[in-house]
Formats: structure tokens, C-alpha cells, sequence
């Protein structure tokens, strides 16, 4: 199904901005493919499967202590706690967790992690205006995904090479328009929800070297999206060109290089949602691909890590810069530092035959035995997988080599969880109970799946799903 979208040619500020605004401010739930709405379910269970599991993490708790030090009104639930607080305040408790264990979704080609940054913000409004269906939430998250993701798409990868993080700067304009979507903006207020949200766009690489600041890149940018959109309701004005503006706009402010045609290009035909992907291990997407050659190599030839001589890792110039430097454990330790590690990833991996939430508890961190065959696993970048397209920006060729002398070797053009390569559905629904069951009963467990299967037709779900993602474990 096709969505028609016009563009008044004698409005000042006609451009790619102006286009994506009309389109999600015009957009409705009945021009929404099937599979569009079933990747919007899917993208909103792995979420609430991740935020749960995060909110126990040092990171997601110093937040709440800040969010419940500021003394805000309770409206709206902290997943996975009992904590309570405003729009606001939960939307960057949730938004933190979500992302606070690398284990979120993923837009390959925008290099982002928009369940952490959209579905929080749209959760939490949803519980403080009540009575907002199950379809004006797969709506909002439909244009939050869609706006966010292609408007990453113009400055990928430059902006990260640049030493910004797409997180931070990408999901801020995904959650203004998801939220803009859920209370109604026209399409002039709308443009400027997206130039207020591109004025508060912010987040650093250098948080994965080690530092929990990472983790609330997602939280700060689901948050500020709310702002934007309720500031643009009120009739404050943001950058009318945002994306396009040749001077002190976001493309040209944050990227060395940008396509603003990715911005609409195949707008409201071909939907970015159904590019986004979920991860199967713990770690950043650039590893996921060696993780899994790694896993299959020790499976099919009964590898031990002990017995490995060296890895060879040859990957393209992203993977390369966002994962291939030498491990160097933090002190104190900080897990960030392993997760966004290839080295450590692949040598878990090889060593315990997973690189989920075991391998990066603290007192893996600095184990010599991970450290030593961490040291011996080989990043470089192979010229043949760089010259390929955006899709195969994580491409990967791994050869092990053993003690003794034995040799393997395995390829990946697509991580796990891309959408070339996609994780099934029940393999889904397990890391959502594995995740969440460690931090909820199995009752709410239950609920939040029943609730999201039949989303659309739910009249009410937030005042529903608000209390089932707090039924903690006594």
C-alpha cells in the first residue's frame, strides 16, 4: 500500500523537511501495510524485553534516583521498577534501560537504536493522556521509526565518523515524531517539532571507549522528542529547514558528507521499519556477524577457545573503526568498554559459546584467559567487503586458526537480526521472556504478550502494560 504525499511548493521552507512533515503529519493507521504493523509489535516487545532486563543496571539507576530527586509528578511507569514519574522522567528511565545492555534494535543503515529512543516516549504519554488505542500507538511508532530512520540515512555513516552518536542524535528526531503523530500536529507545527529536535540533538562515540554515558544517549533523545513536540504545540518555532539548511543545519552541521535523498526516497512505499533489526547477543551490531561465524565454527567443528591460536577478522572500515580496537580493560570496570569490543565479543565467544548477558558481567571484564585470546584476534579491513553497499556495511570473513595448526573459516554478509538475515519471531518472543522474566513474574510476562499481539484492537493498552511492566518479582 502506497501513502500519497504532497508538498505545498508556496510555503516558505519547502524541502526534504517540509516533505517528511507532511507525510507523518498526514499519515494514517488504514495506509499501514500488515507487515508494517507487525514489525511496529515487534519492535515494541523486544523493546519492553530489553527495558525491563536494563533496569536494574547502575546506569538506568542513577538515573531514576535523578528523576525521583527532581520531585515530578507520577504519571507514567518505569519499567521493570516501581518508580513512577512524569512524561519526562520515565521516558528517560525507560530510555536508558532500554538501550543500557546492547541489546536493542537496530537500523542498519542509519546505524541507530530507535525502540530505545521512540517506543519509551510514546509509552509514557500514552499512560498520562489514558484512553489512547492500541492503533494511535502503532501509528506513532510507525512515523517515529519512519522519520527517524531516514532522516539517519542522510548523514550514515558520515555523522558517526564525524565522532557523533546516532543514537543521540537520530532517535531525538524519532521520538518528536512519534509524539508529534500522537497529539495531533499539523503539518506546520510538525516541521517545527523536527527543528526543535534537531537543535537538542546530541551524543559522543567516544562514550563506547568506557563510560556509562552511552547508555542515556537513548533516554536524553527520547526525552527531548517530547519536548519538541510539545514546545511545537504551543507554537515555538524550530528550524524550519532543519535537515536541509546549507549552514547551521543538522546535516551540514553533523556529517562531512550527506544524501538528503535518502530522506525520501521511497517515502510511504517503501517503509524503513521493516529494515529495522534485533540482536541476538549483547554486544554493539558491528560484532554481532563474527559473533556468529565464531558460534558457528565452535559448533560444527567442536572448537575449543582454549585451543585457538589466533582469529583474522577481516571486515569493512565502519566495523573496523566502531569495534576493531585492541581490548583494554577499565578500571573500575565498565562493561560498555566489552560490549562495543569485537576482540572481547568474539573472544567470549570462542571461550563460553555465547556473548549474551553472562559474558559481560564485571568479573569478566578483566579475566586474563578472555584478555589473552582477546589479544589474538586480528581486525582489518578487507577492501572487497568496504566496497560494497550499505547493506553490507557489517560484512565480515573470519579464519581461526588452531594450536595445532587445523584452520576454519566462515563468512557473513548479514548480521543475525538484519532484515536479510532476520532472528524468527519465537526466537524473539524468547529473549523478550528470557530478559524481562529475570526482572517480572511470569503473569505479566503473559499480559504484555497478550496485550501486544492484539495491540490494534486494544482500546486502552498503556493503562494495561503500565502495571504489568511493574509487577517486579518479590
Amino acid at each position: 500500500m502506497n501513502v500519497n504525499v504532497t508538498v505545498d511548493k508556496g510555503v516558505t521552507g519547502v524541502g526534504e523537511t517540509r516533505v517528511l512533515a507532511e507525510f507523518a503529519s498526514g499519515l494514517r493507521y488504514e495506509a499501514l501495510p500488515p507487515e508494517v504493523v507487525a514489525m511496529a509489535k515487534r519492535c515494541i516487545l523486544d523493546s519492553f524485553g530489553c527495558g525491563v532486563f536494563g533496569a536494574q543496571t547502575p546506569w538506568t539507576q542513577a538515573v531514576t534516583r535523578v528523576v525521583d530527586g527532581l520531585g515530578q509528578s507520577k504519571r507514567a511507569s518505569a519499567w521493570g521498577q516501581k518508580h513512577k514519574a512524569d512524561v519526562l522522567g520515565a521516558s528517560f528511565i525507560n530510555g536508558t534501560s532500554a538501550q543500557g545492555y546492547e541489546l536493542d534494535d537496530c537500523h542498519d543503515q542509519s546505524m541507530s537504536h530507535y525502540g530505545a529512543g521512540v517506543i519509551p516516549s510514546v509509552m509514557a504519554c500514552s499512560e498520562d493522556f489514558g484512553n489512547v488505542s492500541g492503533r494511535e500507538m502503532i501509528l506513532a511508532v510507525v512515523a517515529g521509526f519512519e522519520l527517524g530512520t531516514r532522516i539517519g540515512n542522510t548523514v550514515s555513516p558520515s555523522a558517526f565518523h564525524t565522532g557523533f552518536h546516532p543514537c543521540g542524535l537520530t532517535s531525538t528526531f524519532g521520538s518528536a515524531a512519534a509524539i508529534g503523530k500522537l497529539i495531533n500536529l499539523d503539518s506546520e507545527k510538525y516541521i517545527s517539532a523536527l527543528g526543535l529536535a534537531g537543535s537538542q540533538a546530541a551524543g559522543l562515540m567516544a562514550a563506547q571507549f568506557g563510560a556509562m554515558a552511552k547508555r542515556f544517549h537513548s533516554g536524553k533523545a527520547s526525552q527531548n522528542g517530547i519536548i519538541a513536540a510539545y514546545c511545537a504545540r504551543e507554537g515555538l518555532t524550530g528550524v524550519r529547514d532543519v535537515l536541509e539548511a546549507e549552514y547551521g543545519g543538522f546535516c551540514s552541521s553533523y556529517s562531512r558528507e550527506y544524501d538528503l535523498s535518502w530522506a525520501t526516497r521511497g517515502l510511504g512505499s517503501d517503509w524503513e521499519i521493516l529494515k529495522n533489526g534485533f540482536k541476538r547477543y549483547s554486544s554493539l551490531a558491528s560484532s554481532q556477524a563474527t559473533a556468529e561465524c565464531l558460534r558457528i565454527l565452535r559448533e560444527q567443528h567442536n572448537l575449543r577457545g582454549e585451543d585457538v591460536a589466533k582469529v583474522d577478522v577481516g571486515t569493512t572500515n565502519m566495523v573496523f573503526v566502531h569495534c576493531g580496537w585492541p581490548y583494554k580493560p577499565m578500571d573500575p570496570p565498565e562493561t560498555i568498554a566489552a560490549q562495543m569490543n569485537l576482540p572481547f565479543v568474539g573472544a567470549v565467544m570462542l571461550l563460553e559459546g555465547n556473548a549474551f548477558i553472562d559474558q559481560f558481567q564485571d568479573h569478566k571484564l578483566a579475566d586474563p584467559k578472555i584478555i589473552d585470546l582477546a589479544n589474538r584476534i586480528n581486525v582489518t579491513v578487507d577492501p572487497e567487503l568496504d566496497a560494497l553497499g550499505p547493506d553490507e556495511m557489517r560484512a565480515v570473513r573470519v579464519a581461526v586458526t588452531m594450536k595445532d595448526g587445523r584452520e576454519f573459516r566462515h563468512s557473513l554478509l548479514y548480521r543475525p537480526g538484519h532484515f536479510k538475515n532476520p532472528i524468527p519471531d519465537s526466537a524473539l518472543r524468547a529473549k523478550f521472556r528470557d530478559l524481562a522474566g529475570r526482572v517480572i513474574t511470569t503473569a505479566a510476562l503473559d499480559r504484555i504478550e497478550t496485550i501486544v499481539d492484539n495491540l490494534e484492537n486494544e482500546a486502552n493498552p498503556a493503562a494495561l502494560l503500565g502495571p504489568a511492566l511493574q509487577d517486579v518479582k518479590a
